[in-house]
């Protein structure tokens, strides 16, 4: 970097303003920030650079260069990052605030989660995140929704029937985010109102036939609407892939371990063929091996408070949830299904694997609010998970939870890297996490939007969503 190029830095730097920010955008800071003496993770496969100059302006990352071509003048608003490692903002690729709450916002983003996708919920409720977010008044992830869940009705009415063995708790927890698709008529008239409510994709759960299904998908697609989601009874993954459902959430069903290895490989092929994005959500996997009166003592037995650093910030909204859940899957439960369970997550693995080597798209999610999966805490739990049971390289998984989510949404352009132009979603960590997958948790920083989040203030925001005792 010449002189020159110096100059025109420390210009920009001098003279950057504070635009007014997007709907969708948390204000920039008032200042400009530069990090200096970071290693900067390169994610693409190329070597990791160290000792770089990172500057910040607008929100936005306006250079990043080798530190002794930078000139900084006295006084610059200056991080000492040396010693340190930066990598994109995290997302989550599969989270749920109707079974969270709201204190999952500030976990997330302690966790160095900048952004999420969010797999259906109370649409209000995200809207007003939303709102305070842009308006500065509360911290949080990005999040891309896509407000109500599409259902099969003959799932509604289940629900409905098992709510009086929940106290009467459980319908009111599922159902006013729900939307019932009973054919390719109600398919148009539910993608209409998701136009309207200006929803980021559309989610499918359950369908009530093939038609009702493939009813969805084609008015999605005519409204520009991606598809995501479990797989509908009677399709197969290929064939909903095919069909536009390019979103696969959660392991395979029924589990691909009862094909051949060719038929394996030739179903990978499909999906890579098709394009589709595959989310397997090993954390949730692992959680629901946990038995129903096992994960009761865990959560609500003597000692149940000193059991995991992570329950302090799990919210009486979610334990209630958790609880309900558990004690349906102590009802429910058989040693068929346990070891049924146990084999899908070992096929799960093997699929991660495989989609991988045929070119398949992968990302990481972990279906945080669901029981066990604590937010933020298990986006790091499924990277490790991912690298160390799965075998994907740690920069595969990075990317998993990087740049693929941007791809995905088609942000390459503004996040999901550490370049000029992006925006300044970043996270600094004490410890090489290509090195070892599990230094993601030694956050050191988060920086998001332009923002500098320091450990103190981070410790901060998880200090202030500890559960409150009753």
């Amino acid at each position: 970097m010449t002189k020159e190029m110096w100059l025109s830095i420390g210009a920009l730097l001098a003279g950057c303003g504070t635009p007014t920010p997007s709907p969708t955008a948390p204000p920039m800071p008032d200042s400009p920030l530069i990090l200096t003496g970071v290693t900067v993770v390169d994610l693409s496969g190329a070597p990791s650079r160290p000792n770089q100059t990172i500057l910040i302006a607008d929100g936005r990352i306006l250079a990043v260069a080798p530190a002794d071509s930078v000139y900084l003048s006295p006084g610059s608003p200056v991080l000492n990052a040396r010693g340190k490692y930066v990598i994109p903002g995290l997302w989550d690729m599969h989270v749920h605030f109707m079974n969270t709450g709201s204190s999952a916002l500030a976990v997330l983003l302690a966790n160095g989660v900048t952004s999420v996708r969010e797999m259906g919920g109370f649409l209000d409720s995200t809207r007003s995140w939303q709102a305070r977010m842009a308006a500065g008044t509360l911290l949080g992830p990005r999040i891309k929704t896509p407000g109500p869940i599409l259902e099969g009705p003959r799932y509604l009415a289940g629900v409905r029937s098992r709510d009086s063995a929940a106290g009467g708790l459980l319908a009111p927890r599922i159902l006013p985010y729900r939307i019932g698709v009973a054919d390719s008529a109600a398919a148009e008239h539910a993608i209409d109102s998701l136009v309207r409510l200006r929803v980021d994709f559309v989610k499918i759960r359950t369908a009530a036939s093939r038609g009702a299904y493939l009813g969805i998908l084609g008015s999605a697609r005519r409204a520009g609407l991606p598809v995501a989601g479990h797989l509908p009874q009677g399709m197969s993954v290929a064939d909903a892939a095919e069909a536009g459902q390019l979103g696969i959430e959660h392991g395979l069903n029924p589990p691909t371990s009862s094909l051949g290895d060719a038929e394996r490989r030739a179903l990978y092929r499909r999906l890579a063929a098709a394009g589709a994005w595959y989310t397997p959500t090993l954390v949730v996997s692992r959680a629901v091996q946990v038995s129903g009166d096992s994960g009761l003592r865990l959560l609500f037995g003597s000692g149940a408070e000193r059991a995991t650093r992570e329950q302090r910030y799990a919210s009486h909204w979610l334990l209630g949830w958790w609880r309900m859940q558990l004690e349906e899957r102590s009802r429910d439960s058989s040693a068929a299904q346990a070891e049924a369970i146990r084999l899908g997550y070992a096929s799960s693995l093997e699929d991660v694997r495989g989609m991988r080597d045929a070119g398949v798209r992968l990302l990481a999610g972990t279906d945080a609010g669901s029981v066990l999966v604590y937010p933020g805490f298990s986006l790091h739990e499924e990277l490790r998970l991912l690298v160390e049971e799965a075998g994907l390289s740690p920069r595969e998984a990075l990317a998993a939870a990087t740049i693929g989510p941007a791809r995905y949404f088609g942000m390459e352009s503004e996040l999901g890297s550490i370049a000029p132009g992006q925006i300044a979603d970043l996270v600094l960590l004490d410890a090489d996490p290509v090195e070892n997958i599990r230094n993601t948790t030694r956050i050191f920083a988060v920086v998001q939007h332009g923002r500098l989040l320091d450990r103190a203030r981070l410790d901060a925001l998880l200090e202030g969503a500890v559960r409150p005792r009753r």
